[in-house]
């Protein structure tokens, strides 16, 4: 008898051109033969156990029937293009809250946009406890007016754009988390090897050293069980759905309260008598504790194969900013182990934001600036330009179209190989003349600036500030005029080096300008 993973179902997408990873187990050897469409393709020889083994390379292909031996039928298969989604909230984030929800709710259906996401449980077991289900988790939907509520935003609107580019099959395997740290996403091996990352283990430890662990499983338990409650997920869909504070929050838990005939006498730890710290540490059932949504989520989808990976995170990683670099290169690293190739991973630099309940944009430039030097020195690896796309006021910006749009341009012109223009522009140069600064850039066909305001843009002669007096913008070239001739021998532009900012510099994909600091010498 033969018993396929979860991922490996009715419905489900493979993907195209490449050898394709299965694997389950079997209750004796045995030599099985694979059929597609009745048509024999491969044999393959199965050991007791667990096994593994590869699909021959297919071509694009719509609704195939694939036979392994006499034990599994898998009916209505694609062969089309594969994505991995992975990250935090804004990854995470549905489109039922996105902007433009009701105009994608309206469009046609497409049995051929499959989508697949991993269960969101944080700790071997969760899943027996009952207090979660969910039955979108581990099974293959396509795009609905009924099922694309709850797909991520980001993933659907780039799975959307390949569909309509390519015309093949497109799926996305989504695993994410809100408000989890790339330290969650990554092994204990990985993080061990590197001095510098270890001090998420250690911090974990100490933390765990302190606890009283019969009280945090009582306060984790009553934390998880809460948060599947539908008074929860009310809350939670007016969090998401507006842009609000928390006082605004709390009048709406009010009415809701008020609503159902329930007392308002202060917050669940409050009520339970125990501190608003002690709901808040992190133990063995914790979804961001480092390395726990590697073992619990990523690793059941590991090896399924795919033609690279959407990222978008980092929000999460504000306690140590200044190692950010090294963290997503290690999960880099930790993918592309996984999966046995130097997949292209295409991401998203932090968009701009300033604050929101407890949340605080204050180390955002410099995760912003370890997010650009990442992209700068790891292999393969694209980062889109989010900076027309944040909410002061606002963690979680609610039109995620461009973000799904322009890392499908990524795709298109990193991946697929299309003449197209996919990355942002880059400031690489900058020449001082009397009153002109003239700063040139990478990726600036049709450089322009939109609207009659130019800001963000700070220019320092040593510590002095300048008076800018004017621009213009010629070809690939922004020029700054300034009021004073510069006689220092020491210039720097500073561009949208603040947790929120507002670019008005664009490409002619009207991709905005990633933030910048240039330094000159003379």
């Amino acid at each position: 008898m033969i018993k396929l993973a979860k991922i490996f179902q009715d419905g489900m997408t493979f993907q195209r051109n490449k050898p394709c990873k299965v694997w389950g187990t079997s209750s004796e050897v045995k030599t099985v033969t694979i059929y597609m469409n009745e048509k024999e393709v491969a044999e393959r020889e199965l050991p007791q156990g667990d096994f593994a083994f590869f699909l021959p390379p297919q071509e694009a292909a719509q609704n195939v029937t694939v036979r392994i031996g006499n034990d599994v039928v898998l009916r209505n298969v694609d062969f089309g293009e594969v994505w991995f989604a992975g990250g935090q909230s804004n990854m995470e984030f549905p489109m039922k809250y996105d902007s433009q929800f009701e105009e994608m709710k309206s469009s046609r259906p497409d049995e051929h946009l499959r989508y697949y996401e991993v269960a969101k449980y944080s700790f071997e077991g969760e899943e027996e406890e009952g207090l979660k289900s969910n039955q979108d988790w581990n099974c293959w939907r396509c795009l609905t007016p009924e099922a694309i509520g709850s797909f991520s935003a980001v993933a659907a609107y780039f799975a959307m754009e390949l569909r309509k580019h390519y015309n093949i099959p497109v799926a996305i395997v989504s695993c994410n988390w809100g408000g989890t740290s790339a330290s969650a996403w990554i092994s204990r091996e990985m993080l061990e090897a590197d001095e510098e990352l270890a001090v998420y283990l250690r911090e974990y430890e100490e933390n765990l050293a302190h606890l009283d662990m019969e009280t945090y499983y009582q306060i984790n338990y009553a934390k998880r069980k809460g948060m599947g409650s539908p008074f929860s997920q009310m809350i939670n869909d007016f969090m998401m759905k507006n842009t609000v504070t928390m006082e605004q929050v709390m009048q709406h838990v009010g009415k809701l309260a008020a609503g159902a005939g329930m007392e308002m006498q202060g917050g669940t730890a409050e009520n339970s008598g125990m501190s608003q710290e002690s709901f808040m540490v992190t133990g063995p059932h914790d979804e961001n504790r480092p390395c726990g949504l590697y073992e619990s989520m990523l690793s059941k989808a590991a090896g399924f194969t795919i033609r690279g990976v959407i990222w978008y995170q980092g929000e999460s990683d504000d306690t140590h900013p200044e190692i950010y670099e090294k963290l997503f290169t290690r999960l880099v690293e930790q993918l592309r182990k996984d999966w046995a190739e130097e997949l292209p991973v295409i991401y998203a630099q932090l968009a701009p934001f300033e604050s929101w309940m407890q949340c605080r944009g204050d180390k955002f430039p410099e995760l912003r600036k370890q997010q650009f030097d990442a992209w700068e020195h790891i292999d393969n690896v694209h980062m889109i330009s989010t900076s027309d796309c944040g909410n002061r006021f606002d963690i979680h910006p609610k039109n995620k179209q461009p973000i799904g749009i322009r890392m499908a341009l990524s795709a298109r012109q990193h991946v697929y190989g299309e003449a197209v223009q996919g990355d942002a522009p880059i400031a690489v140069e900058m020449k001082v003349q009397d009153k002109q600064i003239c700063i040139r850039f990478d990726n600036a066909v049709s450089l322009h600036l939109e609207g009659q305001e130019f800001q963000e843009l700070e220019i320092y002669t040593g510590e002095e500030k300048c008076e800018i007096t004017g621009w213009s913008v010629n070809e690939d070239t922004l020029t700054v005029f300034i009021k004073e001739a510069i006689i220092s021998n020491e210039i720097t532009a500073v561009f949208a080096q603040t947790p929120y900012y507002q670019v008005s510099l664009f490409n002619e994909n009207g991709l905005p300008a990633f933030p910048f600091i240039l330094q000159k010498r003379r």
